[in-house]
Formats: C-alpha cells, structure tokens, sequence
C-alpha cells in the first residue's frame, strides 16, 4: 500500500512521553544502517556476513519556526543543553518509530529571494521502538 508523504508526522518529546508535532518540516529521512561484518573463511564458495551494531540517522528539513517551542526549540535547546530528545517518525501520520537521538546539526540557512530554512541532523542512541 502506497502512502502520501504529506501523511507523514514528525514528533518529538524531552521526556519520552508526551510528543508534539513538530511545525513547518516539508521533509523527513529516517536511515537505520547495519554494520554487516564479513566472517568469511578460507573455502567458502560465498561471503558469510553477522551483523554487528545498527546505527539511526534522522534527517529533517523544512521552515524555520522560532514560535514552535515544543518543536524546533526543544530541538535546538537538546543539541546546545545535551539534553534528551525522542524522535517519533510516522510515515502515516499515527505508527512508525521513536528513538532517543542526540541532535549532530541544527542549520538555518536564508537567501534574499527565499524563505529561512532549517535542517536538523540527529543520531539515534539505543534501539529504535516501534510505535
């Protein structure tokens, strides 16, 4: 079953229990990566792989919002304070997943003839939960 992006919902939350929505993001990219390593020995026909530990990106992008203080503030306030942050991704508005992350990059970025944008870069720690 397809699904429209413009379902898609991007929580976060400072106590991992109450989320807000998150305002003005036109973008959203959640990445989990495997560290395959290959534990191939001599006469194997085929490479045999054991996975090691997973890491989880978040990308978001979107519009600048200095109002949206459960969202991009408390975003914000979490990478300058090394606070906790919860990420919730929900790629159809309601279920999808929620991790603990670290804030890497908060960016704003502005052209005279454009709107102020932001990007924000988290990186997971511990296992991502389904929602």
């Amino acid at each position: 079953m397809a699904l429209a992006g413009k379902q898609l919902a991007v929580k976060v939350s400072t106590d991992g229990t109450a989320y807000n929505l998150v305002a003005d993001l036109n973008e959203a990219k959640m990445e989990i990566d495997g560290d395959n390593q290959d534990v191939t020995s001599f006469g194997s026909e085929f490479i045999k792989r054991l996975q090691g530990l997973k890491d989880t990106k978040f990308d978001l992008k979107g519009y600048y919002n200095s109002t949206d203080t459960n969202g991009q503030v408390a975003i914000r306030s979490a990478l300058i304070n090394d606070t906790p942050l919860y990420v919730q991704i929900l790629p159809d508005g309601s279920t999808g997943f929620q991790q603990e992350v670290k804030v890497s990059k908060y960016e704003t970025d502005a052209k005279v003839d454009g709107l102020v944008e932001v990007s924000i870069e988290c990186e997971g720690t511990d296992a991502v939960t389904l929602v």
